[in-house]
């Protein structure tokens, strides 16, 4: 999908990016201020000791962004590994999860409306009918919760509007059959109860064609809905509900080809396909205690089913083995903070408890007959799979893990004067994970020799637990140097929660249980500015950040079985640059660039050397970005472009599976109608059909998966 077009800091526009303030000379335009919550009271982007990338709810619509795929290019040291439509990994400044599985969680923490989604299962939900997308760098457990070591991205959705009733209606049709919709309706009942109701349709065929299944890959065909209610109950109390469901289905393909891009695929006998389905309640209250204190309740619920099915392991034109990995998730969790601003404090404490069940099953389908030839050197002795001499075994590991997660948390910031001002904040958590895991036998020659693919069949189910806990600080300052210009520095510690792994072994000695993993910390340095120039007409942002990790938590295998380790010490140093200008009332400018230090300080594994550069994490990226506003006699047109450049970065951290660089290209051209009753626009994603990769596989030599060329498409949105 078309990536953010507008701006590095993020805030979306609905016409020329300007507005008129008293404080500019002579009325001249000036850029529009960013309000974000992510102190969890209303601050604009520039006076938060912070360094945040926001984009607005009108950005995210004018531009076509659909997911958080779509804003990596626009946020500094921002990196999306995405599987399929149903699943994605994020990393910020070099660091996300590199521990997949239901036993470890990720390090950057995906919040919806105050939620977290903690798994990245959900992560490529759409982005429709948002008010607000923050991404937060550095850790956030005291402001957001927890698992966010390396950063948080917090999804707002749009509230219903008291006193209003409006819709729209898109509908949009694009090259390779692609198709979108979009309702939106918000209906006001009463002075005190409003209604809103959104539902979001995506469908494309799939992009390469599969010769030996006759079929159409990388494809996609996903459903969202969502409706909330917002009541005002009393002067002194606002409820509001929400439910959202997510239908979501590809045709995902993994290539094992030296020309990974090829139109054609030969190799995929069974391709990769996902399904994700899910189902989350939030349900937020708001009471008002005197004058200067807010009470916040946000009670959430989330449950998923995601499948796998089939992955063809064995990558060849013949049926050998496939795979398929089907998971639940269900997560309750609860929230209470109390704010409060008195004089030149401002402060919040509270507490949440976070339940998550999972359960997994991994299907392993293979001819028992080959795989014993090739373990025996023999080659095919069945020589076609598909005839009545080959017998199909399948070996069906599965287990479950329960996490309970509890957290006190406070912060607080003094205005010490005109100029000066100290934050001072801290967490405690405490996570206490169960697991179980269970690999029967699966019969045949394999089963009675004990050479399962997943490790050895266990003697029944095995149990395990354990505990985690940790105390995570954070202090920050910021100066007003001048009247434009903010400085400010800070330190904070992070914590991501050790786990369980979900795979068992007996191939070392004493080794038949589910071993642990110990929690990955953090200490962080950042220090930066924050600059209005021009008398408002411009704004530059500026941060330096060194991350000092320990115990990170890489999963590796031992003795042919995945498990997670904790591998050694990372340190990830950098700088963010962020800038807008408008040139003119009708031509904003806007820039970003990065450079990234991400690599491996201290190894404790000897296959990984010390100086490994950690995975999705380019050296250097950059975005331009362009937009040109022109009045004609119906509407108003808008142009806009940007190109993004990512450096060449590696997929694993042991340094093995390149990504080369990559230069990107996207193009809108827009009209809006003088009532604002239509808007027409047109998009082209990828403009010179840029060949890179969304996921490279360490496990299956040269396995991959493709991101898609150029697409085009036009859309027409009636607004009434």
């Amino acid at each position: 999908m078309l990536p953010a077009l507008l701006m590095g800091l993020g805030p979306g526009l609905t016409g020329p990016a300007w507005a008129q303030d008293e404080a500019a000379d002579k009325g001249a335009p000036v850029l529009e201020e960013v309000i974000i919550t992510a102190q969890k009271r209303e601050q604009t982007l520039q006076e938060v000791p912070l360094t945040i990338t926001a984009f607005s709810g009108d950005f995210v619509e004018e531009t076509g962004v659909q997911d958080i795929r779509d804003i990596q290019g626009l946020t500094p040291n921002l990196s999306i590994k995405s599987r399929g439509d149903t699943e994605a990994s994020v990393f910020i400044r070099g660091i996300g999860s590199q521990a997949p599985g239901i036993g470890a969680d990720p390090a950057v923490g995906i919040f919806i409306d105050g939620m977290v989604a903690s798994r990245g299962t959900n992560a490529t939900a759409a982005f429709f009918d948002v008010e607000r997308v923050e991404v937060v760098k550095g850790p956030q457990g005291t402001l957001f919760g927890r698992n966010a070591s390396a950063g948080a991205i917090s999804i707002i959705t749009a509230k219903p509007e008291l006193d209003e009733n409006y819709g729209s209606v898109m509908l949009g049709l694009g090259d390779e059959g692609q198709v979108r919709g979009r309702f939106i309706g918000n209906l006001a009942a009463g002075e005190n109860w409003a209604f809103r109701l959104g539902a979001n349709y995506s469908k494309r065929d799939g992009l390469y064609y599969n010769e030996l299944t006759d079929q159409e890959m990388l494809n996609v065909d996903s459903k969202n809905f969502r409706l909330s209610a917002l009541g005002l109950i009393s002067d002194n109390w606002e409820t509001r509900f929400l439910v959202e469901a997510i239908d979501s289905k590809s045709n995902d393909v993994i290539v094992l080809d030296d020309d990974a891009f090829a139109p054609v695929i030969r190799q995929n006998r069974a391709p990769a396909k996902q399904r994700l389905e899910s189902t989350r309640v939030i349900w937020t209250n708001v009471w008002n205690v005197g004058e200067t204190m807010d009470l916040t309740s946000i009670t959430g619920y989330y449950d998923h089913d995601v499948n796998v099915t089939p992955f063809d392991v064995d990558q060849l034109e013949f049926d050998i083995m496939t795979f398929e990995e089907p998971q639940t998730n269900e997560t309750l969790s609860q929230e209470l903070r109390l704010n409060g601003s008195n004089g030149d404090l401002d402060w919040f404490v509270g507490g949440s408890y976070v339940k998550e069940d999972l359960t997994f099953r991994n299907d392993l389908r293979y001819e028992e007959g080959i795989v014993l030839d090739l373990l025996a050197g023999a080659g095919f002795l069945c020589e076609e799979p598909d005839l009545p001499e080959c017998t199909y075994r399948s070996e069906t590991p599965s287990g479950a893990n329960n996490t309970k997660s509890y957290a006190l948390y406070g912060d607080f910031t003094w205005r010490l004067s005109d100029l000066w001002a100290l934050t001072a904040g801290a967490r405690y958590t405490k996570d206490k994970k169960n697991m179980s895991y269970n690999n029967p036998p699966s019969g045949g020659i394999l089963g009675v020799i004990d050479g399962q693919i997943f490790g050895p069949v266990t003697d029944g189910t095995l149990y395990a637990s354990d505990s985690w806990s940790s105390f995570d600080p954070r202090l920050a300052v910021d100066f007003s140097a001048t009247e434009n210009t903010t400085i400010f520095a800070s330190v904070a510690g992070g914590y991501k929660s050790g786990g369980l792994n979900r795979q068992a072994s007996d191939f070392l000695p004493n080794m038949q249980v589910i071993l642990p993993f110990d929690e990955e910390k953090v200490i962080a340095y950042e220090a930066g500015t924050k600059s209005s120039l021009l008398n408002g007409r411009a704004s530059l942002n500026f941060s330096a950040f060194y991350n000092d990790y320990e115990d990170y938590q890489l999963e590796t295998f031992v003795n042919l079985v995945p498990m997670v380790q904790n591998v050694g010490d990372i340190k990830s140093r950098g700088i963010e640059l962020e800038g807008r200008v408008l040139v003119t009332e009708n031509l904003e400018l806007a820039g970003t660039y990065a450079y990234l230090d991400s690599e491996v300080k201290r190894s404790s594994i000897p296959e990984l050397p010390v100086g490994s550069a950690t995975p999705q994490s380019p050296k250097h990226s950059a975005s331009a970005q362009a937009h040109y506003y022109i009045e004609s006699g119906i509407g108003e047109w808008k142009l806009s472009g940007i190109w993004t450049y990512t450096d060449k970065f590696w997929f694993d951290i042991f340094n093995t599976l390149e990504q080369p660089s990559v230069n990107k290209i996207d193009l809108r051209a827009g009209l809006t109608s003088n009532s604002g009753r239509w808007m027409i626009a047109g998009f082209v994603d990828n403009a010179t059909d840029e060949e890179y990769f969304a996921e490279r596989y360490l496990l299956l030599d040269n396995a991959n998966r493709r991101a898609p060329g150029r697409l085009w498409r036009v859309e027409l949105t009636l607004n009434f």
